[in-house]
């Protein structure tokens, strides 16, 4: 019987402290994502169940293996952070505060805020992304990127963005 249980189910077994539930290392191998050195893969009655938790803040994750271990290694992350920030959650969540600033402290004009916010969530929409997208490392530094190249031409400058942005063949 290969029956996979819901999340609530998998909680509720959890907290039973059921014995028919396992929290399994997986096997590491050369390809073994370094993110496996903190999560668990959730096998109950010997089927694994498509979760996996986090040893550091028991959270559950849905995880399969075709999405790979992104969700994981963001979930570590956040987690981490909230380890070592005092001002973090009792359940190991970020606050709100940690994700977002007081727009009073900003030198930013809120039009210009307004702009890019506007541009981020067409560019997330666009592209069929999670809006979490534009507050990723990567994606920081590649803003970061295109605004010092705006610096460095002037305003009158015929630059078109295409010109920056390499080919994806490169």
């Amino acid at each position: 019987m290969n029956q996979s249980l819901t999340k609530n189910d998998i909680l509720r077994l959890i907290k039973q402290r059921d014995k028919s539930i396992v929290f399994r290392k997986p096997k590491k191998s050369s390809k073994s994502s370094p993110v496996w050195e903190h999560f668990c893969i959730i096998v109950v009655n010997d089927i694994e169940q498509g979760f996996v938790c986090c040893d550091h803040c028991k959270e559950l994750l849905v995880y399969r293996q075709r999405d790979g271990t992104t969700s994981m290694a963001k979930h570590k992350r956040s987690c981490h952070a909230s380890l070592t920030s005092s001002s973090s959650c009792s359940d190991g969540q970020l606050s709100v505060t940690q994700y977002f600033t007081s727009s009073k402290s900003s030198n930013v004009p809120k039009g210009i805020k307004d702009k890019i916010k506007l541009a981020c969530t067409e560019f997330t929409a666009l592209d069929c992304r999670a809006f979490e997208l534009v507050t990723g490392e990567g994606f920081l530094k590649m803003a970061q990127s295109i605004f010092d190249a705006g610096r460095y031409f002037s305003h009158l400058s015929n630059i078109n963005v295409k010109e920056l942005i390499p080919s994806p063949i490169t």
